[in-house]
């Protein structure tokens, strides 16, 4: 009896110290696309994560997973762990230009200005025209009138697999075409010159060859242009303001566009009067909305 006691007895020791016990951690959160490491499951030492089952990095939400820990005496244990996976970075949008200036009448693709819209798990995001895009892609917002000057705002807005946003701006400027300069009619007087009948020019007064000779002629007289009241059809923009200097424009528009969140962007250019004569002031029109389209 004695030496089956004594049995006993040293198999209870042995199962003892065979034993292995992990105290995980609570509440335990893991970022979008992570491997797991031994730190993110329990802060016990000495303790190392040799497998990990059922873990899947790419599903948001949690998750019960199995993980076998062990020791530096090789002994192991399955556990049991719950976790919650999620997805807190969001997309990242890279410009080739913050500011992008064009010539009235060129043609512009506002996606051109896009370098790269990118998930840092995921990987690159592509451009998207839906409506109501809000998962995995990106779109534009706002326009750019390429016919008429003026600074306009444009919104890229990218969303991630799960739902993160980001945005980010960047300024298109449509500058006035140059105008062109028309040759001047021979008839008509250049300067202080006048063109007498051989059609040479002189910078005093000609005379007329043949009639009466000596007889001085009246210099030809540039026909004034005509002048309207009023501005033509049209000609204001829908702010209802005229401006004496483009800056004036341009600094209202920007007043308006930072205080009237419904201004995705704003026009400005010179106003007419009803004759179509071009007058030395300036009007603002705003765009209140509308993804971006191209225009031709």
């Amino acid at each position: 009896m004695k030496k089956f006691g004594f049995i006993l007895m040293t198999v209870f020791i042995l199962c003892a110290c065979s034993s292995l016990t992990v105290t995980v951690k609570e509440d335990i959160t893991i970022e979008y696309g992570s491997e797991l490491k031994i730190e993110d499951l329990t802060d016990q030492e000495g303790i190392k994560l040799k497998e990990v089952k059922e873990y899947d990095a790419k599903k948001i939400g949690e998750q019960t997973i199995t993980a076998v820990f062990t020791d530096a005496s090789d002994k192991e244990i399955e556990q049991e762990v719950i976790l919650t996976v999620k997805d807190t970075k969001k997309p990242e949008i890279t410009l080739n230009k913050d500011k992008v200036e064009i010539t009235a009448g060129d043609k512009f693709d506002a996606k051109s200005n896009v370098k790269s819209v990118k998930d840092p798990v995921d990987g690159d995001l592509k451009y998207s025209d839906k409506k109501d895009l809000v998962k995995d892609g990106y779109q534009i917002t706002g326009s750019v009138d390429t016919k008429k000057a003026g600074n306009y705002k444009l919104k890229v807005v990218a969303y991630d697999k799960n739902g993160n946003k980001v945005e980010k701006e960047f300024t298109v400027k449509v500058k006035e075409k140059p105008k062109e300069e028309t040759a001047q009619p021979s008839n008509q007087p250049s300067g202080n010159a006048y063109s007498n009948n051989s059609g040479s020019t002189t910078s005093n007064k000609p005379t007329v060859s043949g009639g009466n000779a000596g007889a001085s002629s009246k210099p030809v007289q540039a026909k004034p242009q005509q002048t309207c009241s009023g501005y033509g059809k049209n000609a204001i923009g829908n702010s209802g303001k005229v401006f004496n200097s483009e800056q004036e424009a341009i600094d209202y528009g920007y007043q308006m566009q930072d205080n009237d969140e419904k201004i995705l962007s704003f026009g400005y250019g010179q106003v007419y009067d009803k004759c179509d004569n071009i007058l030395n002031q300036w009007t603002v029109d705003f765009n209140y909305g509308g993804n971006f389209t191209e225009n031709p």
